[in-house]
């Protein structure tokens, strides 16, 4: 527990050097530049979700020296050019995503990159209106569907959650058991717990006979005592823990094997950019064998091979230039990143594809002709390849990732490590 406090006083310390950083750039080779293109960053630096936040606030900021000094791979500035991060703490409060959004426009901002789903659900009617992108990096159905201006890095919570329920159907032994799984949705009431709610009950509804739901419990936010739902949910076969964050996973978890709970912790992907805090919080022992996806890699599969059986194999050199600019730029806090989770590769990786089809644009009207439109066109059209797997957008697809990987937490090895074949499509079921 000693360490969880440790890793929460170094992440403040890290906010405070954010918020000195995060509104700087520099021209490539320390030239002064003629233009500078504003990103607007609608970020919680000092609210519940701050400190998990740390890594992609940080990653932000490092993707964007590396496209600064013409050192990303892939398309580069245009010489003159620079990026320039300006940030409105939101503090995770629904009443401050509006003003944060028209303070970020007020600053020049001409895409606004989002890392909270609720948040980015907020901003879509406004998004469109004011034809001013909003790159989300937690998503959920309501912003792709139908699409407009919200460019969604990952799939949605309700995707994630179909890959993981259907990975479980999948390696159910229903002939041993001689009964389907029993299965229950745990988490808060927000967006997020929602969206995940409705992934395993779309699924249910479209695979009757491969789980028994046995119920949904999503509390008040910031809900830490779970008496009540724990004797609900004590001997299921498998609890999804429907919580973007680490504190709603970590209190109920804890509350839940010290009752006495039999269940396997499953998730759609959000917790294993908290990973850290909730194995501090947990321990590991109670965590071994939990089941979740993970659209960005993991820290495990940074390396210079391919790795996979599937169709989708992972090629890991990308996943290992993430690690490699973590190196860089914070020699001294590799450890602590990579073991506080997958918030840093997963934000960082999502943040630099974004970049991407920013620097993409400019380079397609110019920076004096570049705006939301200029962006909006180009992703539209925008395709890559990542680590393997093709990702992008088209005219009807708001969503970048639609294969992720399935991974265990491993008490073992103290690691996430993979045991899907490698990225695997997601089941698109629309919303029960």
């Amino acid at each position: 527990m000693n360490h969880r406090w440790r890793t929460v006083a170094l992440s403040c310390l890290m906010v405070l050097a954010l918020v000195a950083t995060l509104s700087l750039g520099c021209g490539k080779g320390g030239e002064k530049a003629k233009k500078t293109i504003i990103i607007g960053n609608l970020t919680d630096l000092t609210g519940p979700a701050s400190t998990a936040l740390v890594p992609l606030n940080t990653g932000l900021a490092d993707m964007v020296r590396e496209f600064n000094a013409g050192l990303n791979p892939g398309p580069k500035l245009p010489e003159g050019v620079q990026l320039k991060i300006e940030s409105y703490d939101n503090a995770m409060n629904p009443s401050r995503f509006l003003p944060g959004y028209d303070w970020l426009k007020s600053r020049g901002a001409q895409v606004i990159f989002s890392i909270l789903s609720d948040c980015s659900d907020v901003l879509k009617d406004p998004a469109a209106r004011d034809k001013m992108p909003v790159c989300g990096f937690a998503s959920d159905f309501y912003q792709i569907d139908p699409p407009g201006w919200v460019f969604d890095f990952d799939a949605p919570a309700q995707w994630s959650t179909n890959l993981i329920v259907q990975w479980v159907s999948q390696n159910w032994n229903y002939t041993a058991e001689g009964r389907a799984p029993t299965i229950a949705t745990v988490g808060w009431a927000d967006a997020w717990g929602a969206a995940c709610a409705d992934g395993v009950k779309a699924y249910v509804a479209a695979n009757p006979t491969k789980f028994t739901l046995t119920g949904t419990y999503l509390e008040p936010v910031m809900t830490t005592s779970w008496s009540g739902v724990v004797s609900k949910t004590l001997h299921v076969d498998y609890v999804m823990l429907a919580a973007d964050g680490g504190i709603a996973p970590s209190t109920f978890w804890k509350q839940y094997k010290d009752a006495g709970g039999t269940g396997i912790n499953i998730d759609s992907e959000s917790q294993s950019a908290y990973a850290g805090y909730i194995t501090d919080y947990c321990g590991w022992a109670d965590l071994d064998g939990k089941l979740n996806t993970q659209g960005w890699g993991l820290w495990t599969l940074a390396g210079t091979g391919t790795v996979g059986t599937g169709n989708y194999p992972v090629v890991q050199s990308d996943i290992k230039y993430t690690l490699d600019v973590l190196k860089k730029y914070h020699p001294n806090d590799v450890q602590a990143q990579t073991k506080a989770g997958m918030g840093y590769m997963g934000g960082t990786s999502m943040q630099f594809c974004a970049l991407q089809i920013v620097v993409a644009a400019i380079n397609r009207v110019g920076a004096d002709n570049f705006n939301g439109q200029a962006f909006y066109d180009t992703a539209i059209n925008y395709s890559t390849t990542w680590a393997g797997d093709p990702r992008g957008f088209s005219a009807t697809n708001r969503v970048f990732c639609t294969r992720q990987i399935v991974d265990k937490w491993d008490a073992a090895t103290q690691s996430l490590i993979m045991v899907s074949p490698g990225w695997v499509e997601v089941p698109q079921i629309p919303p029960a």
